[in-house]
């Protein structure tokens, strides 16, 4: 075995990590949008009872879209390390495993948001209603490509700061790790203000006010998930795992 190739975990470790973990994840997302679904056609036939239905009630769901999978790679980054290294597995497959992982669940949230919001515009347009983005939605934008192209930078970034916190965690402990959650959740409101047209006090989309914001402001947060990336790298691939003894 060469150095270059001992230096470098197996594929399949890491194939075999990524896939577990983007499993779950897709799990826990065929239920949150199918809970999702179910509230917005309620809230729907709700407001047509009472009043007029004249926006979108999908675009809403972007919140949860964010803060659902970023809350559940906080718990499965702080259970999972333990369980990994006992199987025998290197902390270097973790760290690239967990980080293809979230790649591929920001892509697979964002696919289905995009996905219903196009079904949701299709309904509306069939009924004759308005179909209208109230939310602060990336850019405010109702073209696709664009809002396809905002939503998997932001949830990346989200995605990924997940991982960073429950990581932080596990190296820090409890105090340390809450007084570096402006470094380690921060990055997300960051993100959520680059993209956004009108944030009030915390919007930065005036820096990106050229000829090609949405270029601009995809560069700036690739950026952070990338700084976010290699720092959740550099922490895990340094975590102990606290001894247990019977």
């Amino acid at each position: 075995m060469s150095i270059d190739t001992a230096r470098l975990p197996a594929r399949s470790s890491v194939r075999a990590t990524a896939s577990w973990l983007l499993g779950m994840n897709v799990y826990l997302a065929a239920w949150f949008w199918g809970m999702a679904i179910v509230v917005v056609t309620a809230a729907i036939v709700v407001i047509t009872v009472v009043g007029e239905v004249n926006m979108s009630i999908m675009a809403f769901a972007r919140q949860g879209a964010v803060w659902f999978p970023f809350s559940v790679l906080i718990a499965i980054t702080a259970a999972y390390l333990p369980v990994h290294v006992a199987a025998g597995l290197t902390r270097r497959s973790l760290a690239l495993g967990s980080l293809v992982a979230a790649l591929g669940t920001a892509l697979a949230y964002s696919a289905a948001y995009c996905g219903l919001l196009l079904v949701e515009r299709a309904v509306f347009g069939a009924l004759d209603w308005q179909w209208r983005i109230f939310d602060d939605v990336p850019l405010a934008s109702t073209d696709m490509a664009t809002m396809l192209v905002s939503t998997v930078l932001l949830l990346v970034v989200a995605d990924v700061s997940g991982l960073l916190v429950g990581i932080s965690y596990q190296r820090l402990g409890g105090w340390w790790g809450t007084l570096a959650l402006p470094l380690t959740a921060g990055p997300v409101v960051l993100a959520f203000a680059i993209f956004e047209v009108d944030a009030g006090p915390f919007s930065t989309s005036e820096w990106f006010g050229g000829a090609r914001p949405l270029l601009v402001a995809s560069l700036a947060t690739l950026l952070i998930a990338g700084a976010m990336a290699f720092a959740f790298d550099r922490l895990t691939r340094g975590a102990s795992v606290p001894n247990r003894t019977a």
